[in-house]
């Protein structure tokens, strides 16, 4: 669950709402409302799952990539986003500064966004080249400098799965039930479509959050997801 709201009373209450939800995704809005340590605690007491910091962060120092890693670490956080940057000298500074400070410890993993599910290589002087050709070519480049996983959307997902195997860590956002809007995503999946192409993990915010039942609406893609595991034979309540 994306907790992309402005208050952490607001974030908290969502929590306290979606005791079906295991995984909360905090990123600026509430990294700008303060005490992010407080918030993430105070989540952790309402709910035994996972953090997933979302901030994107990208071209800082070593000390203090590694200061902020060894704090994720200490938490518990389970996914952040390292390294958001087209300049590969960042990239590859901030993964290799992540990767020391976290050592032999298996969290926080770290994600990487190949391309934003708001935009296309047109963005990047790259109309010539697809979107999936796109995401798996700077996918490659971003695991091979040594990040754990990838966020990716739509048809990329699958294109992901082909090109990096099992292993690779899928996270997907722009996941949007044909019950929801389209919002601002270019690249949309359903949440069986998602699990179909292979991702791990879904993003979902606003279609639960802007719904009249927020735990209803949570409820509804838990039990699209479960039914498509099903399918697949992947299916196992933990």
């Amino acid at each position: 669950m994306a907790l992309d709201v402005r208050s952490h009373g607001e974030a908290e209450r969502l929590v306290e709402e979606l005791e079906n939800v295991a995984l909360f995704k905090i990123g600026l809005r509430l990294f700008l409302a303060g005490d992010l340590y407080g918030l993430v605690r105070r989540i952790q007491e309402q709910r035994r799952g996972g953090i997933f910091i979302d901030l994107k962060m990208a071209g800082d120092i070593s000390n203090t990539i590694a200061d902020f890693v060894d704090h994720a670490g200490e938490l518990g956080i389970r996914f952040v986003t390292l390294a958001e940057s087209r300049d590969d000298v960042f990239t590859r500074h901030s993964l290799a500064a992540g990767r020391k400070a976290r050592g032999r410890n298996p969290s926080p993993q770290f994600l990487m966004v190949p391309l934003l599910s708001s935009l296309s290589p047109a963005n990047f002087g790259r109309p010539e080249i697809s979107a999936e050709d796109y995401i798996v070519e700077r996918g490659g480049e971003m695991l091979a400098a040594g990040c754990d996983g990838l966020i990716v959307s739509g048809a990329a997902i699958g294109a992901c799965r082909a090109a990096f195997g099992p292993d690779v860590t899928l996270v997907s956002p722009g996941v949007r039930p044909k019950w929801s809007g389209a919002d601002d995503h270019v690249r949309l999946t359903t949440p069986s479509d998602a699990i179909r192409l292979g991702a791990d993990y879904l993003v979902v915010g606003r279609p639960i959050r802007s719904a009249t039942d927020p735990r209803a609406a949570a409820q509804r893609v838990i039990d699209e997801i479960d039914e498509q595991l099903r399918a697949f034979g992947r299916w196992e309540r933990t």
